[in-house]
């Protein structure tokens, strides 16, 4: 199965997409076209290949963090002032494609992205604010660090993600 990562556009059907959280469901099919072109946040579809059926999406936007929230086993020899991180606002899969291992393959993704615009750009990590208890569960087990201001609110260093690619 060979998934094809486009950023959205009006070609593509919202309509179908039905991950079983209303909130990820509405802001696909009600505010992500809307926030894109606005240039607030972007957001990747996933869907196979000749196929305008998303089956699965991410949004990313730019974020800082305070210094104070980042957690001490990260902030030795940082400045202390805010970091730039990039924030993964949305991280969905389709229902009829959960299980499948798409939710890794879209982390992934965003992850290698994140990468290579940190070559271009300062980004200190990656940050999700993880609304549902499972969801938070996913990142935790890809290495994401609570920050200290709120444990849904994860961060995963960027030199960590550079690190982790270097040994596969």
């Amino acid at each position: 199965m060979r998934w094809i990562f486009s950023p959205l556009d009006k070609s593509f059907d919202k309509s179908a997409f039905d991950c079983g959280k209303p909130q990820l469901n509405d802001y696909l099919k009600k505010y992500a076209w809307q926030n894109q072109k606005k240039r607030y946040s972007i957001t990747f579809v996933a869907t196979f290949e000749n196929s305008k059926e998303i089956a699965g999406y991410y949004c990313t936007s730019a974020l800082s963090i305070e210094f104070a929230n980042i957690p001490d086993s990260l902030n030795q020899k940082l400045p202390k002032y805010p970091a730039s991180v990039m924030l993964i606002g949305q991280l969905a899969v389709d229902k009829k494609m959960q299980g499948k291992g798409l939710g890794k393959v879209l982390l992934m993704h965003v992850l290698s992205r994140a990468v290579r615009i940190s070559s271009e750009m300062g980004i200190f990590a990656v940050r999700v604010d993880a609304m549902y208890e499972e969801a938070r569960n996913f990142y935790l087990k890809y290495g994401f660090i609570p920050l200290k201001d709120a444990e849904c609110s994860l961060i995963l260093p960027i030199k960590t993600i550079i690190a982790s690619r270097e040994r596969i």
